[in-house]
């Protein structure tokens, strides 16, 4: 190491408390346990459903507006809008979107709501489930009600996603006070 090196390297560490450090060196004690799960951090981002994400973020639009066994027109609406604006969805072309949309209602006639819509939570990657959910209350709640039907569906893809019931409960409460006003 050069003699400016070290210098500077004194200098950082003597002035410098080691909150404001960005880089600090680590401890064998630190280093333990350091690397994540790389298995549980590949599973987070590996699907093991024959869906891919459109599919299945379309899935999940769709069952939520027809949670209540009734899509209004509010519900299409919001569903339209989100098409237009998700990344997810802009990526396929106009020939793209309707063969994933034809793939979503084959399954879900096939398979039923329930197993298609569980399926379509365990294909999102794991960073992308609060906000697909968050994108549910919203055309669940685009009617101005919370049916028990609805709550149920929720409820279910709540559990189907594993979120933080917390997490679910504050999105539900947003969304609830933003279609208020």
């Amino acid at each position: 190491m050069t003699d400016l090196f070290k210098q500077t390297v004194e200098r950082v560490t003597t002035t410098t408390d080691d909150a404001q450090l960005l880089f600090k060196p680590t401890t064998d004690v630190e280093k333990k346990g350091v690397l994540p799960d790389l298995d549980a951090l590949s599973q987070d981002f590996q699907s093991s459903t024959d869906w891919d994400i459109p599919e299945a973020y379309l899935c999940l639009i769709i069952a939520a507006a027809f949670a209540d066994g009734d899509l209004a027109d509010e519900e299409r609406d919001e569903i339209a809008a989100l098409v237009k604006r998700s990344r997810t969805m802009k990526r396929l072309t106009p020939d793209g979107l309707a063969r994933a949309n034809q793939v979503v209602n084959r399954r879900m006639s096939e398979r039923g709501a329930d197993l298609s819509t569980e399926q379509a939570c365990l294909t999102l990657p794991v960073d992308m489930r609060l906000s697909v959910f968050a994108h549910c209350v919203d055309i669940v709640l685009a009617d101005g009600e919370l049916h028990p039907t609805e709550a149920t569906f929720l409820n279910k893809v709540t559990a189907w996603m594993s979120l933080d019931g917390e997490d679910a409960k504050n999105i539900l409460t947003s969304i609830m006070i933003k279609n208020r006003y």
